[in-house]
């Protein structure tokens, strides 16, 4: 049977066994992460940012049962817009200098980061966190290269919630030098330099949200949401600089925040 074949059966077996889109694109995800062919996703609707995060937690609880987010992708366009999240499992938290795979990627899409590890655990209660009780958790500010990869086959066509469905382009996480003293930080006037191979990109003070400490106290209350916390050692990341670049195989990647630090890795 052909692929294509393949995808249409079992695109119409979940309709006839009558699933939610819940339960329709968690079995087409996990599908994907298995057999490491992409998702036709064509014919399987999600309305709802409620629904991609239910089905994100149900394909993390099933490809990595037991474990916890040791990391947290957030970040958005802009400051005008609800930002989203996608939890990232212990085994794609990659130290620097990294080194992976990329001829099983059908992506490999790099951005160049800043994110915030905690010094303190910040844990799901009633009474909210102020922002001073978030900044006073966390321990330093790091560089950062995410891994961009996805696991739909149309993805360029693909709805912002099916993206985000399936982690918002999550592949890993490679997690580099920083600096505890980081609210001396003029985020705003933060240069950066961005080496994909022999291509270089430059920017400064280019962040989505200007300060992307602000992604972080959203953050906090939207993993409690999920009934979950975040923890010493823990990182969130906060969304590309200049943004998705693509690498190839045999590239080496280096992104450098003078003053913050630098996190490397090489495409094989």
């Amino acid at each position: 049977m052909s692929k294509e074949k393949a995808d249409r059966a079992l695109v119409n077996a979940l309709r006839k066994h009558g699933l939610s889109s819940i339960g329709k694109a968690h079995k087409l995800l996990m599908a994907a992460h298995r057999s490491r062919k992409p998702a036709a996703t064509a014919g399987i609707t999600l309305h709802k940012e409620e629904e991609a995060y239910s089905v994100q937690d149900a394909v993390f609880a099933d490809l990595w049962p037991g474990a916890r987010p040791v990391a947290w992708k957030a970040g958005g366009p802009s400051d005008k817009v609800e930002p989203t999240a996608a939890p990232i499992p212990p085994e794609n938290l990659l130290r620097s200098p990294a080194s992976v795979t990329g001829k099983k990627m059908r992506m490999i899409g790099v951005e160049a980061e800043v994110a915030f590890r905690m010094a303190k655990e910040l844990l799901p209660r009633s009474r909210p966190y102020s922002d001073r009780a978030i900044a006073a958790a966390v321990g330093e500010v790091v560089v950062t290269i995410e891994l961009c990869d996805t696991r739909l086959a149309d993805w360029k066509e693909s709805s912002g919630l099916w993206k985000l469905a399936d982690f918002q382009n999550n592949s890993a996480l490679v997690v580099g030098s920083g600096t505890k003293d980081w609210l001396k930080i003029d985020f705003l006037q933060q240069e950066m330099e961005f080496r994909i191979g022999a291509r270089v990109a430059r920017a400064k003070g280019a962040h989505s949200f200007g300060n992307p400490f602000r992604l972080l106290p959203w953050l906090v209350r939207h993993a409690a949401k999920r009934g979950l916390g975040l923890h010493a050692g823990d990182v969130v990341t906060t969304g590309a600089w200049t943004g998705l670049e693509i690498a190839k195989l045999g590239d080496e990647v280096t992104a450098r925040f003078p003053g913050i630090g630098e996190a490397t890795v090489r495409i094989n």
